[in-house]
């Protein structure tokens, strides 16, 4: 039998830009694009923490560049972009991951800072991101944006309330960016991802408990992000999704069925 020849990595030479990269679903997304060959531009308020992410993605023989940024000022997202290109001459993944916000609060309790920091962090940051990466994605040929949306915008969670409202909105500028700039090879898609987070674990610390989330999943259990998550992001990123854009995808474990 002929050996079969080893496939390339799946991101060999791509340059990804990921915000909220310290912990969670952004670190996890960040150490699997690391494994499949991208190089990694990681993105948060802590440096020390970015730092430490930076060594765990460098081990996969990648190279990175770790940028303290604020995604609420728009300078930040400027230098942001600005240093990606002048280090690496691309940029051909944004994964917009970051957001700053305060959930089990109802409407009528949310404060002007609770509603300032969820749209700045969670909607303006991903509209401004979006247009500065444009340009150099359309100048390589193609590129993949990736929003992070969230269940909490499709069932009106109680206590969501302007987070739930920013990632619907999020997956409606997907979509509208999706058709624009689909001619220049750049597809668009959110994800909506149900995994073990710091969310999930203030959840399960109040009235709504763990069991009873497993008991709407019906795989059985709550994902885990290197595992069921990161997987998707990497087929998300690569030319496996190319015929792909516009669309909400769902790694929930079949948590919108229950709903």
């Amino acid at each position: 039998m002929k050996k079969l020849e080893n496939r390339p990595a799946r991101l060999a030479g791509k340059v990804a830009i990921i915000t909220g990269a310290t912990g969670g679903l952004g670190k996890g997304t960040a150490i699997a694009y690391a494994k499949a060959g991208a190089n990694v531009v990681l993105c948060a308020r802590r440096l020390e923490k970015l730092k430490e992410v930076a060594e765990l993605c460098e081990a996969h023989g990648i190279e990175t560049l770790a940028i303290q940024c604020d995604v609420m000022i728009r300078k930040d997202l400027e230098n942001l972009v600005e240093r990606t290109i002048k280090k690496f001459g691309r940029v051909d993944i944004l994964v917009n991951n970051a957001i700053s916000t305060k959930q089990g609060v109802a409407i009528m309790d949310h404060t002007e800072e609770i509603w300032k920091n969820t749209v700045t962090s969670g909607f303006e940051a991903v509209w401004h991101l979006m247009r500065l990466c444009y340009p150099h994605m359309k100048a390589n040929g193609g590129g993949r944006i990736i929003n992070i949306s969230s269940g909490a915008g499709l069932i009106g969670a109680p206590g969501f309330g302007v987070y739930a409202g920013v990632k619907a909105a999020v997956h409606g500028i997907t979509m509208v960016a999706a058709r624009e700039w689909a001619a220049n090879k750049i597809t668009c898609n959110s994800i909506i991802p149900v995994f073990y987070s710091d969310l999930s674990n203030k959840l399960f610390s109040g009235e709504f408990g763990e069991q009873e989330m497993i008991r709407m999943i019906p795989l059985g259990y709550i994902g885990d992000v290197d595992k069921d998550i990161a997987p998707v992001m990497v087929f998300m990123a690569s030319e496996d999704s190319r015929y792909m854009t516009g669309q909400l995808i769902k790694v929930d474990g079949g948590a919108d069925i229950h709903f």
